[in-house]
């Protein structure tokens, strides 16, 4: 790899220690070892540098640590302390050291042409990589200044801190896309990061992003209008590193053209918001579902419902494909009054009439007992206040919205408070269809050239399959536009707990993987294998703040910290 050496680049960092080699653990293209001088502090996760032929410069990620004696056993410590005295002085003084294992990031050079994939030569010293150098290994030096997304800082040691950005092209597509991360709840900080670079590309891409992001936890993102009031002088100066300016989001006004945060919230009781917090007038609008609104995609409300022989779906199929020839044969009574509720001839238009509707071909319900299960269950899925017969004036449907989001505006769209998970997974496959139908509507210079995406708690809504394989219609859209999304500039932001229970699919054609702190039986899974042995015994312990990054640029993982997000945070 060449690359232009600065000034910066020229100064030397901190001597560390020395490369070693043995017969047992030999230097490869792929990592070496090296002993650390006494009473130096080296960590996992800092970065070195080695002079290497060529005039290049080896630059390593330290991995790994182990404090070598030149004891033969435990038991010989143990016979030498007065065979086990602890306040007994050893009979026998035992040298020392401590040898680090350092991942080869990439080898550089200012001179020669072509990237040097030699092995390191034992006793040549090794010394903290200037920021320059860290860059250069990274791969950052060569990204476009308009293309690079800060995504963190890199703290060493040795006190530097440097900027790590990624080239968008390989975050927002076309070369690459999508971003996944997974945590302990509360110590992953995972909604955090992400709203972290939701910011640092918003002030970047302002006049070519727009944002949909869904709220599951309380109040959490709907105050992103809002002055945040926790952020830490050591944040202040992180933000001084990540150049992002300390502003909180707009609020969307057409009348002053500001395009911004527009809040979208889900009708509750008696047409009231049903949303753990309701922003000011004028700041958000209530969503509800009209019959009419979704007819064409009804087969969204049936998330996680079994339907080994697709007899839910033949009756779905049939109201969307027949939906304006459905009319009730005979008239329909109630049951306990018998008074006529509909006449014989009147069109099925809202969820009420089709709740009452029975009269499917015998080819479509073959028994009784499906039908029966089809209305039961479309009761169960429509009676809350979010579906009514007919919106008001004041209530928007969220596919016509959607559908109509330019660049610079934020849609912020609450599901927190709604109970049923089918319900939240009806609303996000609903928005996502509607995104899918924009794209064919819209003249494509009027579309937003990236639409981000942001979903939490991923695994409520595309988990993974079991041994029946099979996939909700909801899952299905996810993984759509993670398979096909970055051609067209849809991209999905998505986070769990568990990345081993989210569909392999959405995890596999994410570019970005991140991980937060998270439990060894979770990092054991197959999902985590792009991570070494070594770090992912790090990842059990890392701190709030901290997360480890995988990026297709980056040769090995990178642990990252990045400044709490600048909006307003309940709790």
């Amino acid at each position: 790899m060449v690359v232009i050496m600065t000034n910066k680049s020229k100064e030397k960092g901190e001597i560390i220690g020395k490369t070693t080699a043995t017969e047992k653990f030999p230097n490869t293209v792929e990592e070496f070892y090296f002993w650390i001088e006494p009473g130096k502090v080296v960590n996992p996760f800092d970065f070195v540098a080695v002079e290497h032929v060529k005039d290049s410069t080896t630059i390593g990620l330290v991995s790994s640590m182990n404090l070598i004696t030149d004891a033969g056993s435990q038991l010989a410590d143990y016979i030498s302390s007065d065979f086990g005295n602890p306040q007994a002085e050893p009979q026998t003084p035992r040298i020392e050291t401590t040898i680090a294992k350092a991942k080869v990031m990439s080898n550089i050079s200012s001179k020669f042409p072509i990237e040097v994939l030699m092995p390191v030569s034992a006793y040549k010293i090794v010394r903290f990589a200037t920021e320059d150098e860290v860059s250069a290994g990274l791969g950052l030096l060569t990204i476009e200044e308009q293309k690079r997304i800060p995504v963190g800082i890199i703290e060493m040691s040795n006190g530097s801190r440097i900027l790590v950005y990624v080239d968008s092209e390989y975050l927002l597509g076309p070369q690459g896309a999508h971003l996944n991360i997974s945590g302990i709840t509360g110590l992953a900080t995972k909604t955090s990061y992400m709203m972290f670079l939701i910011q640092a590309i918003y002030q970047k891409m302002k006049d070519k992003v727009a944002l949909i992001i869904f709220n599951v936890k309380q109040d959490d993102l709907l105050h992103l209008h809002e002055e945040p009031t926790d952020i830490t002088p050591d944040e202040e100066k992180m933000y001084e590193v990540v150049g992002i300016k300390k502003e909180v989001f707009p609020v969307n006004d057409p009348s002053k053209d500001i395009r911004g945060v527009r809040y979208f919230l889900p009708r509750g009781f008696r047409g009231q918001p049903n949303s753990a917090y309701t922003p000011p007038e004028g700041y958000y609008n209530i969503y509800a579902y009209a019959l009419s609104d979704v007819r064409n995609r009804l087969d969204l409300l049936f998330h996680g419902v079994p339907d080994p022989y697709l007899t839910m779906r033949g009756i779905i199929d049939f109201i969307m494909e027949k939906f304006d020839q459905l009319k009730f044969k005979d008239d329909v009574r109630d049951p306990l009054t018998g008074e006529v509720i509909r006449k014989a001839g009147s069109r099925v238009t809202t969820w009420e009439d089709l709740r009452l509707f029975e009269e499917y071909p015998s080819d479509v319900v073959r028994q009784r007992r499906t039908g029966w299960r089809f209305i039961g269950l479309l009761r169960q899925f429509t009676t809350s206040d979010l579906f009514v017969n007919q919106r008001s004036q004041k209530e928007v449907y969220l596919g016509e919205e959607v559908k109509r989001i330019k660049a610079g505006e934020i849609y912020v769209i609450d599901i927190a408070k709604i109970t049923d998970e089918r319900e939240q997974a009806f609303i996000i496959g609903d928005v996502m269809r509607a995104l899918d139908e924009m794209y064919g509507e819209r003249e494509s210079k009027d579309i937003p050239q990236k639409i981000i995406i942001l979903i939490d708690e991923l695994n409520r809504y595309a988990p993974r399959t079991g041994f029946s394989g099979e996939i909700s219609p909801v899952t299905e859209q996810i993984r759509e536009i993670a398979r096909t999304g970055r051609s067209r500039g849809t991209i999905l932001f998505t986070a769990e707990q568990f990345k081993s229970s989210v569909d392999s699919q959405i995890i596999e054609n994410s570019a970005m993987q991140v991980v937060g702190r998270s439990g060894s039986a979770e990092l054991n899974s197959g999902v985590y294998r792009f991570l070494d042995d070594e770090i992912r015994d790090i990842a059990t312990r890392l701190k709030q703040g901290e997360l480890i990054i995988s990026h297709p640029t980056f040769r090995k993982s990178i642990k990252i910290r990045f400044p709490k997000p600048y909006y307003k945070r309940i709790g």
